[in-house]
């Protein structure tokens, strides 16, 4: 395509889109929730690394792999280019150090040169499994980004009255609509490049929106059509309820199909439909396969998990309408107005002669769909309705678009602070993303600082730090952390209903009665010597001992007073947070012994 055609431009709004991400996915050092790590880092690690630790989902095949296999596959490049970086380094340190010895250097300067050159590799593996996620992180939401763009395009062009219409005069204002909605929406700057599923579902989700046959069926026959199927398909098996978008899109085209009698075309969808369902759950297949070791079906246990057992109640309950007045007005941030606005005002300028074709009514009848089928479940989170993202950007921008062409402000001022109120956004996520939770993250990289670790023992609400995708060090001999497993055992309890809200789990012991728990869990503190005392612990004081500071001022203050231990670190965490138990700073102790 040239560039009289919009090549340019396109280059220009990924790149635009790219770069941003990238400073986006670098800024963000913060911990928002234990997944972001826990379910796609740690298990990328553990098979490219072999070592690390797994949660009880991945234990019990719950998860598909096919998210982690991405940071698996950038690990082992970050792993062969620091192999590289060693062969390299062994073969030249000779000959420079010779060199440089016969240029008087003394041999002392020349032995703390060559250190650094040997130390050079590690370095830049522990700095490539923190950082080469993050880009591969950007990349794939800039590509997200970039379809939902386009997405909001090919709908604006949908409802466009073809004969009265100009389209060329409108597609820039759209676009660029869209492009500063979407960057300046605080939740895409907050969330889209940490490593959660949820942003990889999002992304899936736009690709295959735009790819989308929105035309009722004229367009099915297109490879356009089989990626939209192939890739919907797929975020399925990663996430089933991202299903509830592509069974409301397919029943608005079967339902056309059949209005219209084209029972040929229907024969063809229905075939098609077989063949790449096939293709694609043999492909997710083989990626578990290649994690799990044996023929495992992770959405079947998901589903059973999630929606046939009450064991999901387990990580917390929220109202029926936790969606519609929390999860909708932080996605969409300070477009909320404008989504509102566009939701409600006419969505075409274009009659339809069918209200099976109509693109906004079909987005509008998902929105609603998606929340009610969510809002069913009691355990709910912000990010569970993330895929919909594309969805409220659309209409977002195309109100926008309503508003420019009956708004046009002639004041300067009114003008510039319509455009820059929006970025306030940017700024409330990078706070969010830089300072707010940043500790439970550093002592993470003040541990792997540290040259001899016998032990580490994070005496916290379980999962409260990321772990050997951030450690990154498998010389520690004992590395463990209170533990919070589901309640597995009652997952074909008929009578799991009553007995859940009666089940505590290590963390829940801790927190009920501290003091009670260390006592029964951990040997006396001052205990030099472990052979004094004969009986069988659960823990073992490790050699550091990481906690919040709230744990201090709540019994460890007086516990540890007269202890070896001291305290080597102190990290900010946080200004606020939801969960007394993570309030304060992160402290680390180290038990001192005497010789």
């Amino acid at each position: 395509m040239s560039a009289k055609n919009g090549e340019r431009p396109t280059v220009s709004t990924f790149k635009i889109l790219l770069i941003f991400r990238i400073i986006n996915a670098i800024t963000t050092r913060t911990f928002f929730q234990a997944d972001e790590f826990w379910q796609a880092l740690e298990p990328a690690h553990l098979k490219a690394f072999g070592y690390g630790k797994l949660t009880w989902e991945w234990e019990h095949g719950l998860r598909s792999y096919a998210f982690p296999l991405l940071f698996e596959l950038t690990y082992r490049l970050v792993y062969l280019v620091s192999s590289f970086f060693r062969v390299l380094i062994d073969a030249c340190t000779t000959p420079i150090a010779r060199y440089l010895l016969s240029k008087g250097c003394s041999e002392t300067h020349v032995k703390d040169l060559l250190k650094i050159f040997y130390e050079l590799p590690e370095v830049l593996e522990y700095h490539g499994v923190i950082y080469a996620p993050k880009l591969v992180m950007a990349f794939i939401a800039a590509v997200g980004e970039y379809y939902t763009i386009q997405l909001v395009q090919k709908l604006y062009l949908l409802s466009l009255d073809k004969s009265k219409d100009s389209k060329a005069s409108r597609l820039s204002k759209i676009k660029k609509f869209a492009l500063v909605l979407t960057l300046t929406n605080f939740f895409n700057s907050f969330i889209i490049t940490r490593t959660f599923i949820n942003s990889f579902e999002m992304v899936l989700t736009c690709v295959a929106l735009f790819y989308w046959d929105w035309t009722g069926g004229e367009c099915i026959q297109g490879f356009d059509f089989t990626k939209s199927l192939l890739i919907g398909i797929f975020t399925c098996l990663q996430r089933p309820s991202n299903a509830v978008i592509w069974m409301t899109l397919g029943g608005f085209l079967i339902c056309r199909l059949v209005q219209q009698q084209k029972y040929d075309r229907l024969a063809y969808l229905l075939r098609k439909l077989f063949t790449v369902f096939t293709l694609t759950v043999l492909l997710n297949c083989i990626i578990d396969y290649y994690f799990y070791g044996e023929l495992v079906f992770p959405i079947f246990r998901f589903l059973k998990f999630n929606f046939t057992s009450p064991l999901s109640n387990f990580y917390g309950v929220s109202p029926w309408h936790f969606h519609i007045t929390q999860s909708v007005p932080i996605t969409l941030g300070l477009s909320t107005p404008l989504f509102v606005y566009g939701l409600f005002a006419p969505s075409s300028k274009r009659k339809y002669s069918s209200v099976f074709i109509d693109p906004m009514l079909q987005i509008k009848f998902i929105i609603f769909a998606v929340l009610l089928s969510l809002s069913y479940l009691p355990h709910k989170e912000f990010r569970f309705i993330y895929p919909l993202q594309p969805f409220f950007t659309s209409i977002a921008s195309l109100g926008l678009s309503k508003l420019a062409d009956s708004y046009n402000p002639k004041s300067k001022m009114v003008r510039e602070l319509v455009w820059g109120f929006p970025f306030i956004s940017i700024f409330a996520a990078l706070f969010l993303n830089t300072f707010n939770e940043a500790g439970v993250v550093s002592v993470t990289k003040f541990l792997h600082e540290i040259p001899t670790v016998q032990s580490v023992g994070f005496i916290m609400p379980c999962h409260s730090t990321p772990w050997q995708s951030y450690l990154h060090r498998n010389d520690i001999k004992d590395l463990w952390a209170i533990s919070c497993d589901p309640p597995l055992h009652l997952l074909n309890d008929p009578d799991a209903y009553n007995k859940l809200p009666h089940y505590m789990d290590e963390s829940d012991y801790l927190y009920e009665n501290i003091p009670s728990f260390i006592h029964k869990n951990f040997p006396p503190v001052c205990q030099k010597n472990e052979s004094e005392d004969t009986k069988s612990y659960s823990h073992q004081w490790p050699e550091y001992l990481v906690i919040f500071e709230h744990l201090k001022y709540g019994y460890f203050a007086s516990l540890l007073e007269d202890s070896p231990y001291v305290e080597v670190y102190r990290g900010f965490n946080s200004f606020f947070h939801w969960d007394s138990r993570r309030q304060g700073d992160v402290l680390v102790y180290k038990i001192l012994i005497e010789n």
